[in-house]
């Protein structure tokens, strides 16, 4: 009987000491997780960070240029937006320029400490239909440099439809002749699509080199570029997709934006790279910012 008494005893006792344990590893405790990002936590160190970024972008080195689809609805996490480029990119040209947003706004002052020149993109190319008269065109095209002023950018980049020559002309002389001190124009294409008096008016030309599959096909329209349309090396720029594969003589495969790269040092030298399409997929395995970044390191070792 004692035994029994005592078993009575034991049990309730456990489960009282059991649920004050339980009550114990499940009280709710607030945890401070506020996120503070790098300027917040040592304002001097990251204006020093800047100011070398800024110098490093104003002296002699290859270029690095990217589209960015900016402000997409509804957006789909930080890839969307230019506060999460690479530090060490040069030029960004917004491609959803015409929805420039308050997102993009606020993000302009982060561009500005970093040196980072952001470009208003106009896609004659793939929007032709939508400006196919002349008149459309043109209130377009002051739309776009009416925006370009009133949000501080620093210049415009274009496509065009090669067939086209009146439309072409028409955009490099309306923005050639909006651009001020400082800001750029940008062609992205075959320059041949470009009237060979116009062309001295682009700063750069992108070629659109995202289509080769092979060094040797980059080769060839880096020659093009150079000889049949009398660009300089020093004006061209290589694009290649981010997640798009290119071969070597050998048909041995690279990722496309570190074959460019190697291009741009073996064929020229040229002015630099351009990716395309960065925010696609921006945080898988290898990484668009890795690969982006080891793009810049190569062809930059040293700065």
């Amino acid at each position: 009987m004692k035994q029994k008494r005592t078993y009575r005893l034991f049990f309730p006792l456990l489960a009282l000491l059991l649920g004050a344990s339980c009550s114990d590893w499940t009280e709710t405790e607030g945890i401070d997780n506020t996120v503070y990002k790098p300027w917040e936590q040592n304002p001097a160190l990251w204006a020093d960070y800047t100011a070398a970024l800024r110098a490093y972008k104003t002296s002699a080195h290859y270029l690095s240029y990217a589209r960015l689809y900016n402000s997409p609805t509804p957006a789909a996490s930080e890839q969307d937006f230019m506060r999460c480029l690479p530090d060490s990119l040069d030029i960004v040209t917004l491609t959803n320029a015409d929805n420039f947003s308050a997102y993009d706004a606020e993000d302009m002052s982060t561009m500005r400490e970093k040196g980072t020149r952001v470009l208003y993109q106009v896609d004659y190319a793939s929007r032709k239909a939508d400006y196919a008269d002349a008149t459309a065109l043109s209130a377009y095209l002051d739309d776009v440099i009416a925006a370009v002023r009133t949000h501080g950018l620093d210049g415009y980049s274009f496509t065009t439809d090669p067939l086209d020559a009146a439309a072409t002309a028409t955009i490099v002389a309306t923005l050639s002749a909006a651009k001020t001190d400082g800001q750029l124009l940008v062609f992205e294409g075959n320059p041949l699509s470009v009237a060979a008096a116009d062309r001295a008016k682009l700063d750069y030309v992108v070629l659109d080199t995202e289509k080769a599959e092979t060094m040797t096909d980059v080769r060839l329209q880096v020659l093009n570029a150079t000889t049949y349309a009398g660009i300089a090396a020093e004006r061209l720029l290589l694009a290649a997709e981010i997640d798009a594969p290119l071969q070597d003589a050998d048909r041995t495969e690279y990722a496309a934006v570190e074959a460019v790269a190697r291009c741009v040092v073996e064929y020229g030298p040229l002015a630099g790279f351009a990716a395309y399409n960065i925010a696609g997929d921006y945080y898988h395995a290898d990484g668009n910012y890795r690969t982006i970044r080891a793009a810049i390191q190569t062809l930059n070792p040293s700065k």
